[in-house]
């Protein structure tokens, strides 16, 4: 038995809606009109998993952010089936107290041990990541910090 269910249902031409368990709808647009296409969605829900981690991380440690962005771009495998073969994810991380270490942490354990995308993704795909710290209510500015995360093989 699943312990997670959705619904996609056509809406004509390449549309989709999904809806989930509580009614919630996504629209999917192959063509790229009316939604965002299922490769983005898959990139949005990524970026989502592992900033949902991070800011629950940094509360747990007393440094909570004020807001949080992540930048995603991917590469894509060449011919069919695209796959991704690398994403790099750029977080834009706000907040008093933040400190480089304690940021890195959280997004180790997010991409590490937590995030349910991406360790649903192939474990060939290359990751790369980095981060900016800005004081609260400071405008994005800087230089990014890159830094390697180790993926944590599951049984």
């Amino acid at each position: 038995m699943s312990n997670l269910s959705v619904q996609v249902n056509w809406a004509g031409d390449l549309k989709f809606v999904g809806v989930n368990a509580k009614g919630h709808e996504t629209i999917l647009d192959g063509n790229v009109r009316e939604g965002a296409s299922p490769v983005e969605i898959l990139m949005e829900a990524l970026g989502a998993c592992s900033a949902i981690d991070v800011v629950t991380i940094l509360e747990k440690v007393r440094t909570p952010a004020t807001r949080l962005e992540v930048v995603l771009e991917g590469d894509r495998h060449t011919p069919e089936p695209r796959y991704f073969t690398a994403v790099t994810l750029r977080f834009d991380v706000w907040g008093d107290g933040i400190s480089p270490d304690k940021l890195e942490r959280a997004i180790n354990l997010s991409i590490g041990k937590y995030c349910s995308v991406y360790h649903t993704l192939r474990p060939d795909m290359k990751l790369q990541t980095a981060y900016r710290i800005h004081p609260a209510g400071a405008e994005a500015a800087g230089e990014y910090h890159p830094f390697e995360v180790a993926r944590v093989e599951t049984a």
